[in-house]
């Protein structure tokens, strides 16, 4: 996440462009993939004073770190998963001695870990542990409440994107208040609404990490300074509200969403749809619950969300994570660049390109579950040899 205010694009340039951009379209997810790894690996700083990141997004490593990990586990290039440890050294040293770290560097921390020899063991996982013990010693906040109120100077969309990824790293090491992370996701959830700066991108990072941690239940999405647009509102129905807002077929940039939940563009003047992080987000949102539910007893269950069709899993949002994976590979530049509109409109960032990859992965990684699930379901059973000896007694 950058820290810009991008929704007054014009509308005119964004549909003349979303007509002439066809770059992408012909491309297969893992070539997107490939096209845009390929070209963080070439435009990050390998030695000099900024190695390990790249230029000019200096202050934003860990969304490509996190992305080059996502390539690294989606097509094998060793190159990918070296450029992500490099990237992953500097964010250690920078945070060892400014005793700090990003949402987006956590997360970038956990891929790294997972990816590494021994998941449970290693540099990364050890650096996420005395992180988050780090908050409860007297010499730092003394607890994770302490930490979590530095947040509340910050846009409250904005604020989501950092804490829903410090909720994920916390619970991937077990924290011992990881709880408290949850707890804050849900409380500044509650109140985005129309006027927040990044409104349905931050419910489909709220989404992707409730999902990912398996807590997506009937905690009432609360507080005493709630939006009344979250009244009656469950952790649980928040799938439902994302996918409704996905731009629908025949309309202009379908498969994106809509950035307002309104689906205007406000008094911004701007186009209603279509920016590259409210996808990206969107889609990893409901590729997680997908993901969750399809690995749950949900499968073998009455779950409305799961179903089996001639022998084919169908979870409801199957549609709509394809739509959304469709139009983030059209949002990618012939040269490997994402825009801040998939239409290739605005200013293009290195993190963009990080954060898709990490989703162009997740869906890759649920369609690849989806398979072999139907293809486990497809396998025939040889019967029983019956012994033509043996007859009604």
């Amino acid at each position: 996440m950058l820290f810009i205010v991008k929704r007054c694009l014009p509308v005119l340039c964004l549909l003349v462009a979303l007509a002439t951009q066809t770059a992408g379209a012909s491309l297969s997810s893992e070539e997107t993939i490939t096209l845009l790894a390929d070209r963080l690996d070439q435009n990050q700083e390998k030695e000099g004073p900024h190695r390990g990141l790249w230029l000019p997004d200096v202050q934003f490593a860990g969304p490509m770190a996190g992305g080059m990990v996502a390539a690294y586990s989606a097509v094998g290039d060793p190159n990918y998963l070296a450029a992500a440890e490099l990237a992953g050294d500097r964010i250690l040293r920078f945070s060892d001695v400014h005793g700090n770290m990003l949402g987006d560097e956590v997360y970038a921390f956990v891929l790294l870990s997972e990816a590494s020899e021994d998941p449970n063991d290693n540099v990364w996982r050890s650096a996420l542990v005395e992180w988050y013990e780090s908050m409860r010693r007297p010499t730092y906040e003394e607890s994770t409440e302490e930490y979590i109120r530095y947040f509340e100077s910050m846009e409250r969309s904005t604020a989501i994107f950092y804490i829903a990824q410090h909720m994920i790293g916390a619970y991937y090491v077990d924290d011992l208040e990881k709880r408290d992370w949850r707890d804050a996701l849900i409380q500044y959830l509650s109140h985005v609404d129309n006027e927040s700066t990044f409104p349905v991108m931050a419910l489909g990072v709220a989404t992707w990490a409730l999902a990912t941690t398996g807590t997506l239940d009937d905690t009432p999405v609360t507080d005493y300074l709630s939006s009344p647009l979250w009244d009656g509102v469950v952790a649980s129905d928040l799938p439902g509200i994302l996918a409704s807002h996905q731009v629908p077929e025949g309309e202009p940039f379908a498969g994106s969403f809509y950035w307002r939940f309104d689906h205007t563009a406000g008094d911004t003047g701007g186009v209603v749809a279509g920016y590259a992080e409210d996808c990206i987000y969107g889609v990893l949102g409901l590729t997680a619950v997908a993901m969750l539910e399809g690995n749950s007893d949900a499968a073998e269950s009455d779950d409305e969300q799961v179903e089996i069709e001639g022998g084919v899993t169908v979870h409801a949002f199957d549609g709509a994570i394809q739509a959304g994976r469709d139009m983030l590979v059209e949002g990618v530049g012939e040269d490997g660049a994402v825009a801040e509109h998939l239409s290739g409109v605005g200013d293009s960032h290195h993190a963009y390109a990080g954060e898709m990859l990490q989703a162009l992965w997740h869906v890759e990684l649920y369609l690849e579950s989806v398979q072999a699930d139907d293809e486990s379901l497809n396998v025939s059973v040889e019967p029983e040899p019956v012994d033509p000896s043996e007859g009604d007694q």
